[in-house]
């Protein structure tokens, strides 16, 4: 991710398809999947038990603490964050999320490299 320059004097190294940022932010794509066997099949559905207390997505937004989160609303256990780039990488979020159970050493998670915004 390239940080944004937003002055002038620095001629302006913005570049069309370069993900910017003018904070200490990352995001990442992160894939969740619940098995360990190296077969990236087993994709975990956070609707199981959406929106309660204590649900899984509730408890990976607690262990990442992100700025900004979204799950797609599927079985495909796929959801985005925003976090702090100076405490996250992908691999320490990888390995904080298979800390919490359910959540297993299939899962992916890979820096972004564009976000888009719906209505």
């Amino acid at each position: 991710m390239a940080t944004y320059d937003f002055t002038p004097v620095n001629g302006g190294d913005n570049a069309v398809g370069t993900l910017e940022t003018t904070g200490a932010l990352s995001m990442f794509l992160i894939s969740l999947d619940s098995a360990s066997d190296g077969t990236d099949d087993a994709p975990v559905d956070l609707r199981a038990v959406d929106a309660l207390h204590g649900s899984l997505y509730d408890l990976i937004l607690r262990e990442l603490q992100p700025h900004m989160a979204h799950a797609i609303n599927d079985g495909t256990g796929v959801m985005s964050v925003v976090v702090d780039s100076h405490s996250n990488t992908a691999a320490s979020i990888k390995a904080r999320l298979v800390a919490l159970s359910g959540i297993g050493t299939d899962t992916t998670v890979e820096a972004a490299a564009s976000f888009a915004v719906t209505a």
